[in-house]
């Protein structure tokens, strides 16, 4: 599969640069006075980017009719290639894609699914075997939880909205392996965990909790991790991994907000093996980590 990666890239009167030029790659395509640059970077067996440059000047990119004439020969340079499915940067202004891809739908499901990790880049918490942590959240997303955790820390507490069901698979794993999980409406318990698990759908009530709360919250419906003590928050983001990185380049990846580029390629690669985005990143070697 060839990744198509388009980038902005002002024109320039050098000959050369750090991409390989279309002229001498596979033949000269023009865009006004400026030549499309392009390179191709091979990720894995069966993964490469496709990377090329185009002037992106703000009196010329916005006009339909220069628009249009870089999608006719982007188009053939594709065809010709092999070359889809297509990324752009957002600076390139919808160029190619009138729908440019949402990043963080990708790092959403990635991190919903992939959360223990997270866990395991906590500094300054301890041992989690010896600790007590929090979790609250849609009940689907608490016996996900549960079924992941129980075994993996001292105890396991669950806030919950009062009248709301307990999930089911608390009870089983305490008739499994005889291991109580505390299930509370009381907001006290706050205080005795280092760590509260934030799931998507839990009661907008528990919103004002982290105002009093002096540890560490991993927001997985906002993907932040807050430290409240320090005063501190971080973004829950998909990282290459540094083999990746390496071939990728600096000077591609600093053009991106962190994460951004990670979570497009694990979404079109998840959709092109016909498999979810978490199991695509896995496949590409991907680690979840967060950043200020």
């Amino acid at each position: 599969m060839n990744i198509g990666l388009i980038l902005p890239a002002k024109p320039r009167n050098r000959k050369r640069n750090y991409f390989i030029k279309l002229s001498e790659a596979i033949g000269a395509l023009f865009f006004t006075s400026a030549v499309i640059d392009c390179s191709r970077i091979e990720l894995q067996d069966g993964v490469n980017l496709f990377v090329l440059g185009i002037p992106c000047e703000e009196d010329r990119i916005g006009l339909e009719g220069i628009r249009r004439r870089i999608k006719n020969r982007l188009d053939k340079l594709f065809e010709e290639n092999s070359v889809w499915p297509i990324i752009e940067h957002p600076d390139v202004k919808g160029t190619y894609n009138p729908q440019p891809i949402d990043p963080e739908a990708s790092i959403r499901e990635a991190a919903l699914k992939r959360f223990p990790e997270l866990l395991k880049l906590l500094h300054g918490v301890g041992n989690l075997s010896a600790k007590e942590i929090l979790i609250t959240g849609e009940s689907s997303y608490l016996e996900m939880a549960i079924s992941k955790l129980f075994m993996n820390v001292k105890y396991l507490n669950i806030l919950l909205p009062e009248g709301h069901r307990e999930p089911d698979e608390a009870e089983m794993a305490f008739l499994e392996t005889g291991i109580p999980i505390h299930m509370t409406t009381d907001p006290d318990v706050l205080k005795r965990v280092v760590v509260w698990l934030r799931f998507p759908g839990d009661d907008e009530g528990f919103d004002l909790l982290p105002e009093t709360y002096k540890g560490i919250i991993i927001d997985l419906g906002a993907l932040k991790i807050i430290d409240t003590k320090n005063k501190k928050i971080f973004n829950i983001v998909l990282e290459f991994s540094d083999r990746f990185k390496r071939k990728i380049g600096h000077s591609i990846l600093e053009m991106w907000n962190k994460g951004d580029l990670e979570n497009m390629v694990a979404m079109v690669c998840a959709n092109a093996w016909d498999i979810s985005v978490t199991e695509a990143s896995l496949r590409l070697g991907m680690r979840l980590s967060f950043k200020s």
